[in-house]
């Protein structure tokens, strides 16, 4: 039995310029963000995009949990990548067992799920990873839910997530349409890598 673990933000939803215009709302005096290019932005690690931003690392944790707690008031209005919920449909149909692991909140992401009628065919969903311990998050999902490294996959959409799968032993498919650009993403050589949804069903089928 095959087993898909998906990243949230950038990887089902479309929320990059959600969080980008948000970020800028907080602090409308810094001219400096005015000027940043969000394409400069796709082709940097978590941890580059922070210092571009000039995010002094002990403000990391305040500034996530603010801006799940505004997500949350506004993550109905956050459109869900073209072809995602034709894809997950089908990976149901086809009985295969659908997770869920993300730095964003378990909250929203239900939230989201029941709204778009999806909760039901996840199995389980995992919110408020850390940043930089998704390996470890990994680990444990697989442990607890008794999974096959071998028959399980991890999606997701920037170079962090690579490095997760990787460190977990599972197989990554990074996908290009997420907050990180397809030429970073290629750099850590995921097991596969696709530019549309329904190739997911293609590397499944394999």
């Amino acid at each position: 039995m095959k087993n898909l673990i998906f990243d949230f933000d950038g990887t089902i939803v479309d929320s990059l310029d959600f969080v980008i215009e948000m970020y800028m709302s907080w602090y409308p005096e810094d001219q400096y963000l005015k000027t940043v290019d969000k394409d400069k932005l796709r082709n940097m690690p978590i941890s580059q995009v922070i210092g571009e931003l000039r995010v002094k690392p002990w403000k990391v944790p305040a500034l996530i949990f603010r801006g799940r707690m505004e997500m949350n008031k506004n993550i109905n209005q956050i459109d869900m990548v073209d072809g995602m919920k034709e894809l997950l449909d089908q990976l149901s149909k086809d009985s295969i067992n659908l997770y869920i692991a993300s730095s964003n909140s378990s909250r929203n992401i239900n939230k989201y799920l029941r709204n778009k009628n999806l909760r039901k065919i996840f199995k389980r969903v995992y919110g408020s990873v850390g940043i930089f311990s998704k390996g470890k998050a990994l680990n444990k999902i697989i442990d607890k839910n008794k999974l096959k490294r071998q028959e399980t996959y991890y999606v997701g959409d920037e170079v962090r997530d690579i490095k997760a799968a990787k460190k977990a032993g599972l197989k990554s498919i990074g996908v290009t349409w997420g907050y990180n650009g397809e030429s970073i993403i290629a750099r850590e050589n995921p097991d596969f890598l696709v530019n549309d949804p329904r190739e997911i069903i293609k590397i499944i089928n394999s």
